[in-house]
């Protein structure tokens, strides 16, 4: 089994603003034992090859993808370009592409139950999209709303898979799924699929929530801004530049 963690964010995404880089990210990655892990920004696919070069340095699987804004919904595609990504606005241009690209897509559907951004219903409307329903990392003992995924997931034989949707490197590291499988794309697609995982996702307490959803947002972020991983800079993005 090798541990994968597929929705995670860095700041190379202006819409965060978040002040560590890609390079942290994976440096962390390494320390704690991944064997893969998804840098997926909001609407766009990282695509700087040094950050890539970088994670195989390391002995790291870095999986291109991104957290994609349907017309319904988020969701998680993986091993995409920005340009395939540019081409996609709604849940039938997606079932058009994954038809074309086959097995060699992985679709996710993002924390399906949690607030706006989220699918809800549609998840159930479209379940043959998806490969995979994610448990968000964001639930407490007394309150789960990954339940209904859940449910949703086992009802049509869909694998569930916990991730750190990581905003921050404090949190980085206690939600995350095993695999059985080399650590390869191929090889962790396929396993995904055919529900050979164990998901790893503890309870977080009230107070990690206040820091995730309120504190962090307000001390720890730079919106419109990014922060490269070779020029430890942080940098103000060219529509933030050009906004009034």
């Amino acid at each position: 089994m090798i541990k994968v963690d597929l929705h995670a964010h860095s700041g190379e995404d202006p819409a965060d603003g978040l002040r560590y880089p890609a390079t942290a990210l994976i440096d962390g990655a390494v320390e704690l034992g991944y064997a893969a892990i998804a840098i997926t920004l909001h609407g766009r696919v990282l695509e700087d090859e040094r950050v890539f070069d970088y994670a195989r340095q390391k002995g790291l699987l870095l999986i291109r993808g991104a957290e994609w804004k349907s017309d319904h919904g988020d969701v998680l595609l993986y091993n995409v370009t920005q340009r395939e990504l540019d081409r996609l606005h709604s849940l039938s241009d997606l079932r058009a592409f994954r038809r074309d690209r086959g097995d060699d897509l992985l679709v996710i559907a993002a924390h399906p139950y949690f607030f706006k951004h989220s699918l809800h219903r549609r998840l159930e409307q479209n379940i043959n999209l998806f490969d995979a329903v994610e448990y968000c990392h964001l639930h407490f003992s007394w309150l789960d709303l990954n339940r209904r995924g859940v449910q949703i997931a086992e009802r049509y034989g869909k694998t569930v898979v916990a991730t750190s949707d990581t905003h921050n490197l404090w949190m980085f590291g206690r939600h995350y799924t095993l695999v059985d499988a080399e650590p390869t794309m191929p090889s962790i697609f396929r396993a995904i699929r055919e529900g050979n995982v164990e998901r790893h996702s503890p309870h977080i307490s009230i107070w990690d929530c206040l820091r995730l959803l309120v504190f962090d947002p307000l001390m720890e972020r730079s919106p419109g801004k990014t922060t490269n991983s070779f020029d430890g800079q942080t940098i103000a993005s060219a529509s933030a530049k050009n906004s009034p």
